[in-house]
C-alpha cells in the first residue's frame, strides 16, 4: 500500500546510532508513521554526528584485519606518494568503490565479472593477518552502517571485502583488469591520494 503522507504533524522524533540517541523535530505521517525528513533535520544531525566525531572518534572506526601481503602490496603502490599512511589509502579505497563503482550497475557488474579470482583468494584465505583501524568521516560512516545494515553484514567486513577487491584490481596483471583500473578508479585514486 502506497501513502501519499497526507496527515503530517511535526513531531519530534529519536535516532539511534552509536549506542547514542539523536533527538530533533521533523514531519512525521500520521498515516504510515514514516519519517519525512527536511534538510533542517539533516543539517541539525549532521551537526550532531560532527560534534561526535570530535569528541569520540573511535566510533568512526573500523577494525579489519587483512593479510600481510596485502599490506606489502599496499606499502608498495604508496611508495609513489610519500607520507600516505596505509590506513589513509584504504579509506581512500572504499569512499572511491562506494562513490565510483557501487553507485554504477555496470561498472560493478563489469568489476565483479573481472575479479581475478587467484589474487582476491590469495588476500582474503591468507590467515598471516594484521589488524588495522580505519577512520572514516561521519558521511562515510553513516554510508557504511546503512550498507551494512542492508546486508546484514558488519561495516567492518564490507571495509575489508571492498579493499580486497580493489587491492585484486591494482595487483592484477589482467589486461581488461588493467583497463578497468586505468580508466575507472586511478584518476580517483591519484587525485585522493595526492590531496591527502
Amino acid at each position: 500500500m502506497e501513502c501519499s503522507h497526507k496527515n503530517i504533524l511535526l513531531k519530534k522524533v529519536r535516532k539511534e546510532i552509536f549506542d547514542m540517541s539523536f533527538e530533533a523535530k521533523t514531519s512525521v505521517c500520521s498515516d504510515c508513521g514514516a519519517y519525512l525528513r527536511d534538510n533542517k533535520y539533516e543539517q541539525k544531525y549532521m551537526h550532531w554526528l560532527k560534534g561526535i566525531y570530535q569528541e569520540r572518534r573511535d566510533k568512526f572506526q573500523t577494525q579489519c584485519y587483512f593479510s600481510k601481503n596485502l599490506i606489502k602490496c599496499a606499502l608498495t603502490y604508496l611508495e609513489g606518494y610519500p607520507g600516505i599512511s596505509p590506513t589513509v589509502f584504504m579509506r581512500a579505497l572504499v569512499t572511491i568503490y562506494f562513490s565510483v563503482v557501487d553507485s554504477d550497475k555496470k561498472k560493478s557488474a563489469l568489476l565483479e565479472s573481472l575479479l581475478d579470482s587467484e589474487i582476491y583468494d590469495s588476500f582474503s584465505n591468507d590467515k598471516n593477518r594484521k589488524k588495522v583501524n580505519i577512520q572514516f568521516k561521519p558521511k562515510m560512516m553513516i554510508e557504511l552502517i546503512a550498507v551494512s545494515e542492508f546486508l546484514e553484514l558488519s561495516p567492518s567486513a564490507i571495509v575489508e571485502e571492498v579493499v580486497i577487491k580493489l587491492m585484486t584490481v591494482i595487483t592484477s596483471q589482467d589486461k581488461r583488469l588493467r583497463e578497468f583500473w586505468e580508466n575507472e578508479i586511478r584518476g580517483y585514486l591519484d587525485m585522493f591520494l595526492k590531496t591527502a
